[in-house]
């Protein structure tokens, strides 16, 4: 089994080990590629970043996802709260047949922009993961990126993911877990939230959830490589005191966690 191949929290060697350091080489590669072809999408306006694999957590998360997808080709995978990234085009182009969802308007232009530009077939549509549109069983894989700490039902999007996935299928999921009980996903909430997890599907791997050190947070990266952080003050009086209150200098001490999940036969 590869290093990345579990389920507990991200750890700096897993960075370190050389399945990852290939995959994230191979990433950066397209990642590059896709930024220069898709060049008209990324403005100044656009709240997302092209080149989102920086990030302190995803260049973690991207190949976990990867390394945690089924092998068997072809598969049909949905990226569950997927934002605009080169994540999908990249699954594609590499044999999957990908499917995207978010609840944040104005995304499927850009997706028929990066098709047009990439001669791909991504599809996108403008849905909340806690109520997808799929039918029962359409997915061979559901991959879910730092998106349930931004959701407000956590659990009902939990039994949707598990309810688009076939029998056998995988749902691969990632998300922050606060430190400083700031923000994301309280620890005490991911217990729960692992409980619903666990009444409808199946762990691939034991969960390790221990914090040996080593683990891969932003108090790390805020201590190494900074700009990897992304947190911005927002725009408008109001909500800049607000942030100042709540986030004196914008910094939140959170970790991330992964794991991987079957849907049995019967649930």
């Amino acid at each position: 089994m590869r290093s990345i191949e579990r389920s507990g929290y991200a750890m700096t060697e897993d960075l370190e080990s050389p399945e990852v350091v290939s995959v994230l080489a191979e990433m950066e590669t397209f990642q590059s590629e896709f930024v220069a072809a898709t060049r008209s999408i990324w403005t100044p306006r656009f709240p997302f970043s092209g080149e989102c694999l920086y990030g302190w957590s995803r260049r973690w998360e991207y190949p976990y996802c990867w390394l945690n997808l089924p092998a068997r080709l072809p598969a049909k995978v949905l990226d569950a709260g997927s934002g605009i990234t080169f994540f999908p085009f990249f699954l594609e182009q590499r044999g999957f047949e990908v499917h995207c969802a978010d609840v944040r308007r104005g995304l499927s232009r850009a997706f028929d922009a990066a098709n047009q530009a990439l001669k791909s077939r991504v599809s996108f549509r403008t849905l909340s993961i806690s109520r997808l549109e799929q039918s029962d069983n359409t997915f061979d894989a559901v991959v879910c990126v730092s998106v349930l700490e931004h959701v407000s039902d956590r659990l009902k999007a939990v039994r949707e993911m598990a309810r688009v996935l076939r029998p056998g299928g995988r749902l691969v999921l990632t998300c922050d877990i606060s430190l400083d009980r700031c923000g994301s996903i309280l620890p005490e909430d991911f217990a729960v939230m692992l409980e619903e997890l666990r009444s409808v599907l199946l762990s691939v791997y034991p969960l390790d959830l221990h914090r040996p050190p080593g683990l891969l947070t932003t108090n790390m990266a805020r201590a190494t490589e900074p700009w990897r952080l992304p947190w911005r003050t927002p725009t408008g009086w109001l909500a800049r005191a607000i942030h100042r209150i709540r986030f004196s200098d914008e910094f939140r001490s959170i970790a991330v966690v992964g794991s991987v999940w079957i849907k049995p036969d019967r649930v």
